[in-house]
């Protein structure tokens, strides 16, 4: 009777691992025809490569956006010495991206999340050009230190003019007022001296 019930749970074990066995064969049949067909749609679609020195925030899957509106996402992307090579797919049946476009990486969504904008060249193609023009994406900080250097020239600038307006003022001094005698360092000293003082007050 105990050798029985063995053998009955000995069956019931590997009925249990047969079933197992043939449901992960069914999910791995089922997964492969959906790979060979995401591989075979991928070798229709048109692919693309591009180089960036700096990808700020694409990940693998981000969307590929012509004017606003999805067309392709980034399937890979790897180091590539000191730039970032970045292969993406344009899936949306009937697109391409004309020569001479525009493609950076742009603000995408309320997450914070990145994508690749691509812009239609507004003017005929130059077959001098390259096919795609890369636009290499402009941090936060990249725009705080333009504005920074904008700002440093407009004080440069207003710093000249002020000078400029102030020496119109000396040259109306005569030149009487620096005696220069070469005879006399010591009274050249004083002389200049002098200048220099009246040069402050007028400063």
């Amino acid at each position: 009777m105990q050798q029985l019930k063995s053998k009955i749970k000995l069956y019931k074990q590997m009925a249990r691992f047969i079933e197992l066995s043939i449901w992960f064969l069914i999910l791995l049949f089922i997964f492969g025809i959906f790979a060979a067909y995401n591989l075979y749609c991928e070798k229709n679609y048109s692919r693309y490569q591009i180089f960036l020195q700096d990808i700020d925030g694409i990940i693998v899957g981000s969307p590929v956006k012509i004017m606003g509106i999805q067309v392709g996402y980034v399937k890979n992307i790897k180091f590539v010495n000191d730039m970032v090579f970045v292969d993406f797919i344009i899936n949306k049946e009937g697109v391409e991206i004309p020569k001479g476009s525009k493609i950076t990486v742009e603000f995408s969504g309320l997450g914070g999340s990145k994508s690749l904008e691509v812009y239609a060249p507004k003017e005929k193609y130059d077959s001098d050009l390259p096919p795609i023009n890369v636009q290499q994406p402009r941090r936060l900080g990249a725009s705080v230190s333009l504005l920074y250097q904008m700002f440093k020239k407009i004080g440069d600038i207003i710093y000249r003019c002020t000078y400029f307006s102030q020496s119109l003022e000396f040259d109306s001094l005569k030149k009487t007022d620096l005696k220069m005698n070469s005879h006399k360092e010591t009274q050249i000293l004083i002389e200049a001296d002098k200048w220099l003082d009246k040069y402050n007050n007028k400063k």
